[in-house]
C-alpha cells in the first residue's frame, strides 16, 4: 500500500469510528467490516441431562454492516467431552452461523439466517441444521459500549439421526456486548447463545421425545475496517 493509500484508509476509518459513537441505538451506520478470532466454551445436551457433554475451542467471526442492512457469519469448533449422565465418548462439533438483519424501527431489526452443526462422529451426537428466523433490538450503553438481545424461532430442523421439530418447539436466545477499543479500530466481543429444540423421534403412539440443547460462549476480539 502506498503512503498516500495508507493515509487515506486511516481517515477512512477515523470516519467510521466517528458515525459509530455518534449514532443513536437503532440508527445502523455507513458500511464496515468487523473481522477477528474468538474463545468458545460450549456446553450441550440430548434427552434432557442424560447425555451431557462440555468443552471448548476456537472459532472466527465477521460482521458486514451497510445502511440498515447487516450481515454475520462465525464459524466455531468445539471439542466436547463427557459430564455426567449417561455420555462416555467425547466429540468435536463444527458449528457455522450466519444472520442477515435488517433495521425495522426504534431499537428492533429483523433476522434471517441458518445454522448448522456437524457433530463427529455422528453416532456420539446429532448433527442438525435449521433455517432461523427472529428479532433483535440494540441498544447504546455508553460511549463504544453495545448490547444487543436477539430471539426467534428455528424451522425446519434436520438431524443426522432423524427426527422431526415443530417451529414452537424449537427456539433460540442471544445476548452479545461490543466494546470498542484503539479509538474504535479494535472491539471487545462477548457472545452468549442458547438453543433448545424438542425434538421427536418415532410415529403415532410410538413417538419419543429425545430434546437436544446447547449453549454457546464467545469470548474474542476483532478489528473494525
Amino acid at each position: 500500500m502506498t503512503a498516500v493509500g495508507a493515509v487515506g484508509a486511516v481517515r477512512a476509518v477515523r470516519a467510521v469510528t466517528a458515525v459509530v459513537l455518534a449514532a443513536a441505538p437503532a440508527r445502523l451506520n455507513a458500511q464496515h467490516v468487523v473481522v477477528g478470532p474468538q474463545v468458545v466454551f460450549g456446553d450441550y445436551r440430548e434427552v434432557s441431562a442424560d447425555l451431557h457433554f462440555r468443552g471448548g475451542g476456537g472459532g472466527v467471526a465477521g460482521a458486514f454492516t451497510w445502511k440498515k442492512l447487516g450481515v454475520e457469519a462465525s464459524f466455531a469448533s468445539i471439542k466436547y467431552e463427557p459430564s455426567g449422565g449417561t455420555a462416555t465418548q467425547s466429540f468435536k462439533a463444527k458449528q457455522f452461523d450466519l444472520r442477515v438483519r435488517y433495521y425495522v424501527a426504534g431499537p428492533v431489526s429483523a433476522e434471517l439466517g441458518v445454522v448448522n452443526r456437524k457433530a463427529e462422529p455422528e453416532f456420539e451426537a446429532q448433527s442438525a441444521g435449521a433455517v432461523r428466523g427472529g428479532v433483535r433490538m440494540s441498544y447504546l450503553l455508553g460511549p463504544g459500549v453495545h448490547m444487543s438481545v436477539r430471539g426467534g424461532m428455528l424451522f425446519g430442523a434436520k438431524f443426522s439421526g432423524g427426527g422431526a421439530s415443530s417451529p414452537v418447539g424449537a427456539l433460540e436466545l442471544g445476548l452479545s456486548m461490543t466494546v470498542d477499543a484503539v479509538r474504535g479500530r479494535g472491539r471487545l466481543l462477548v457472545d452468549y447463545d442458547f438453543q433448545r429444540i424438542a425434538r421427536t423421534t418415532g410415529s403415532g403412539s410410538g413417538e419419543v421425545d429425545v430434546p437436544i440443547q446447547q449453549s454457546l460462549g464467545r469470548v474474542g476480539i476483532a478489528l473494525a475496517f
